[in-house]
């Protein structure tokens, strides 16, 4: 920066990445000091789609290991053989409202939710329904460090101590499919256009 300031960074994801790429200051407030500006409401019904669309890929994922019930960090027990999808839609909705209490929420919002999951499912007779699909893993972190020479890093913190390594992607995949034995599948859900 202009005095001689610099942003120290050592990893990306795809959000702070774009957040960098289109405004170094917001990336320096969201991703360095923390100070994350409120979310917008479409961003937000979104996570709630997303999230339902993850307890149903959670769903046939724990089927395919002859299991009956797994634990989802936000509604708890789920027997996969007795769930309701509505149930679930409404129960991840109410939560997510009572987090995101910057939004004045209506009834228009949660059809919209719930009108945006079954849009999903149901899209190209279940194209991307995961109950549907053969599942490798949801929700699959990575983080993959980038041993090359343009991604090596070295930076003088202010006690003196060099801090250097190779840069790194992280992130989170939505969904591994597997649609045949030599094809792997990778399915990111989007609410947005």
């Amino acid at each position: 920066t202009k005095r001689g300031a610099i942003i120290i960074i050592t990893y990306f994801r795809s959000s702070s990445y774009n957040t960098h790429n289109m405004c170094e200051q917001q990336y320096l407030f969201d991703y360095v000091l923390g100070y994350r500006s409120p979310s917008n409401k479409k961003a937000d019904k979104g996570t709630i789609v997303h999230k339902a669309l993850e307890i149903l890929a959670f769903v046939k994922f724990t089927i395919q290991k002859n299991e009956h019930i797994f634990e989802d960090d936000i509604l708890g027990k789920i027997n996969v053989y007795n769930y309701e999808l509505d149930d679930i839609i409404e129960r991840v909705y109410r939560y997510y409202t009572s987090s995101f209490t910057h939004h004045k929420w209506t009834d228009v919002d949660f059809r919209d939710c719930k009108k945006w999951t079954y849009k999903a499912i149901e899209y190209a007779d279940g194209m991307f329904d995961p109950r549907n699909r053969t599942i490798l893993y949801p929700e699959q972190r990575f983080d993959i460090t980038i041993k090359k020479p343009w991604a090596e890093y070295e930076y003088e913190l202010p006690s003196g101590e060099k801090l250097q390594g190779h840069l790194a992607i992280k992130g989170t995949i939505d969904l591994i499919t597997r649609p045949s034995e030599n094809t792997l599948e990778i399915v990111d859900w989007k609410t947005g256009r």
